[in-house]
């Protein structure tokens, strides 16, 4: 089954993008139940659709105001929940302190080498 583990870090962590990926969290990505992932920039640099019955409306910024904001995805092949957590508990070691991990299986979609 695939699962997306939503990466969420702290507002105030902005300067990520200047940092490199640090070796535990790189190590994590190259696995093989690993099939994606994509780092995103800070929260300030979305832009919002939003479809206002039939209305195209756009926003600059993120969609809602929060303390934490979508850093990035993974995507993941896992056996049930519990695989897809003990990916994600691993994956959260190598993280920043502040980082929240969010697990969703996904239910349909294309995945490298799918």
């Amino acid at each position: 089954m695939q699962y997306a583990l939503l990466a969420y870090n702290p507002a105030e962590d902005t300067d990520r993008a200047a940092r490199p990926i640090p070796g535990a969290l790189a190590t994590m990505l190259d696995r093989p139940e690993v099939t994606g992932w994509a780092r995103l920039h800070a929260d300030g640099s979305a832009t919002t659709l939003r479809n206002d019955e039939g209305r195209v409306l756009l926003t600059d910024g993120p969609f809602i105001d929060s303390k934490e904001y979508l850093a990035g995805l993974i995507l993941i092949e896992a056996d049930d929940l519990d695989g897809a957590l003990a990916t994600a508990r691993e994956l959260l070691g190598t993280t920043r302190p502040g980082t929240a991990i969010e697990v969703r299986p996904i239910l349909d979609g294309r995945l490298r080498g799918a």
